[in-house]
């Protein structure tokens, strides 16, 4: 315990005595990871303790399994971590084994969290304020850009209207462009038409009719495509 103490001190020391000197810096956290197992980079998080209040259902994104992504973090990448998305709290969870072979679960540090990506989709820290999600799915980024936000609601539970705790919903979410500096919100055909001019429009239209475009049946790749699109019409 006292060498893991020791090891964490000179690291702190030396980063902030020398920010451009990286090889020490390096090099120790190399021995720490020998030694024990853990990137301190990577875990400079808090340790996750669930929610000791009796909730029905659960706050993490899509479900309670894990999903695999590459985690960036002040600029390093961790290929495959095994993570959970906190809806509730807006915080990504690490999965991890430790030296010891026990498994836990640490709160990344939002502070210093570039992305998590994987093949299927990418989440990035939010920059505006409009949205109200600290992280966006980012599904498109160009002249414009498009972001969706998810988040859970905690709802009152009852019983023959007698209240009996909380409960989770469902995964919710709202889809965001951002065109000309403006943050827009859109969930149908008109009101995503609405955000641009007349000319714009009626490409967009032809688009949607050509390709047999539904806002009911949207999904990430469709939506990428149609991003796609408007990018090339843009005036």
């Amino acid at each position: 315990m006292l060498r893991i103490v020791l090891v964490i001190c000179i690291i702190l020391f030396i980063s902030g005595r020398s920010y451009g000197q990286t090889l020490p810096l390096d090099s120790l956290r190399a021995d720490f990871d020998k030694l024990y197992g853990l990137d301190v980079l990577l875990n400079n998080g808090k340790k996750y303790f669930p929610d000791k209040n009796p909730i029905i259902g659960h706050p993490f994104w899509r479900s309670t399994d894990t999903f695999f992504a590459d985690v960036r973090i002040s600029g390093r990448t961790f290929k495959d971590q095994s993570l959970k998305y906190n809806l509730d709290k807006q915080e990504f969870l690490l999965v991890y084994t430790n030296y010891n072979g026990q498994q836990g679960q640490i709160i990344l540090n939002t502070l210093v969290l570039d992305s998590v990506n994987s093949r299927d989709f990418s989440f990035v820290p939010n920059k505006y304020p409009e949205i109200k999600q600290q992280f966006v799915q980012l599904i498109y980024e160009g002249q414009l850009s498009c972001y969706i936000s998810w988040y859970k609601e905690l709802k009152i539970s009852s019983i023959n209207g007698i209240k009996s705790g909380y409960q989770f919903s469902d995964d919710f979410h709202k889809n965001y462009l951002i065109y000309r500096g403006e943050v827009h919100r859109f969930s149908s055909k008109s009101s995503f038409l609405r955000i641009f001019n007349k000319t714009e429009r009626v490409s967009i239209r032809k688009y949607f009719s050509a390709n047999r475009f539904k806002f009911k049946s949207l999904d990430d790749d469709k939506l990428k495509k149609l991003m796609d699109y408007c990018d090339e019409i843009l005036i």
